[in-house]
């Protein structure tokens, strides 16, 4: 058996290939969108209502974002909850239980965070998704924004907005 992912794990699978870094923010350089669709990439995603849904729109918000606020650190990944995990295709991919998304603005030192469980949401429900950093990291066992003192990191993973940045 294969210890990796395979395209024809996904095949009939009922899953997306869900990018964590997405292909549309790639048409800057063809090497990028090249790697881009590696299958370190990508995890297995509901389709309907999670990666052609809500997970697309807040993509979409995010190149907005970056846009509009010049420089934006993104982190985004898998996490696996639960037992028994379902797994998919001859290989056995595990499909995540959750995806996470956290947008930090490192000149206003502003952060937003999407925990998301890896079922169809709707998209209006977004805002109802998010959460501060400390959360994600209690459920990964990362550390984010490191890099900071321990007094500014605190401050800045215990941020929660009342809604999506504008």
């Amino acid at each position: 058996m294969c210890k990796r992912a395979e395209l024809s794990d996904y095949k009939g699978s009922g899953y997306d290939r869900g990018h964590m870094a997405p292909s549309a923010d790639m048409k800057w350089d063809q090497h990028a969108m090249i790697e881009c669709f590696y299958l370190s990439n990508i995890v297995p995603q509901v389709g309907k209502g999670m990666n052609q849904g809500i997970w697309k729109d807040l993509e979409e918000k995010v190149r907005r974002w970056a846009i509009a606020r010049g420089e934006l650190f993104i982190f985004t990944g898998p996490v696996y909850e639960g037992y028994p995990k379902e797994t998919i295709g001859r290989n056995r991919i595990v499909a995540p239980s959750h995806l996470y998304k956290i947008v930090y603005d490192p000149i206003m030192r502003e952060v937003i965070a999407f925990f998301m469980p890896n079922q169809p949401l709707k998209t209006s429900d977004m805002p109802q998704h998010i959460v501060p950093i400390r959360d994600i990291e209690a459920k990964t066992g990362l550390d984010f924004l490191s890099a900071h003192d321990r007094e500014m990191q605190d401050k800045i993973e215990m941020m929660k907005p009342a809604g999506l940045w504008n």
